[in-house]
């Protein structure tokens, strides 16, 4: 029977505990073997670079900024204008937050994709409430990528867990 390349043999347990008859699957082969989940948890990172530009040019005084990133660490530099200090730490939390998330859903880990949906959601109301359609249709966007690759994973994780179908050898001639 053929192996299956995302799972690993399980270590023999102490006695007396339960045998468990689940495979063990390596989350980042599976996440990595496949283009959709790696692009879906790419735009976590597209979102935390693009949102470090804008922190950094509206505190250096300009009105621009990209539509994508964060509308919270707009909100926050607009709050604290006179307190950059405080800005500044605030919008690395955030942006952390958001890059720790990417790295995560880059490792497998369905849970970031879901927190990072859902996060960048609620950051989509901040620009709703305003009425910025360009930046909620962008949002609209990121966030299509993200639930394609969060969907891509779970299916990729279940299927890992599956055993590879078995192949009947062909049959012989003139057997």
């Amino acid at each position: 029977m053929a192996e299956n390349p995302f799972t690993t043999a399980q270590t023999p347990l102490p006695s007396g505990s339960a045998p468990s008859h689940a495979p063990i699957v390596n989350k980042t082969l599976v996440a990595q073997a496949d283009p959709v989940v790696m692009s879906g948890a790419s735009w976590f990172w597209w979102i935390g670079g693009l949102s470090v530009v804008n922190t950094i040019m509206l505190h250096s005084g300009s009105d621009t900024g990209f539509i994508i990133g964060l509308g919270f660490t707009m909100v926050i530099d607009a709050m604290f204008r006179e307190y950059q200090l405080v800005a500044f730490i605030v919008d690395a939390l955030a942006i952390g937050t958001i890059l720790a998330l990417g790295f995560f859903a880059r490792k497998g880990h369905f849970w970031a994709f879901v927190t990072g949906i859902v996060l960048y959601t609620l950051d989509a109301g901040i620009y709703l409430l305003v009425q910025d359609w360009m930046a909620v249709a962008f949002h609209g966007l990121a966030l299509f990528y993200l639930v394609r690759g969060a969907r891509k994973l779970r299916a990729a994780l279940k299927a890992a867990t599956e055993p590879p179908p078995v192949i009947a050898p062909p049959p012989v001639a003139g057997a």
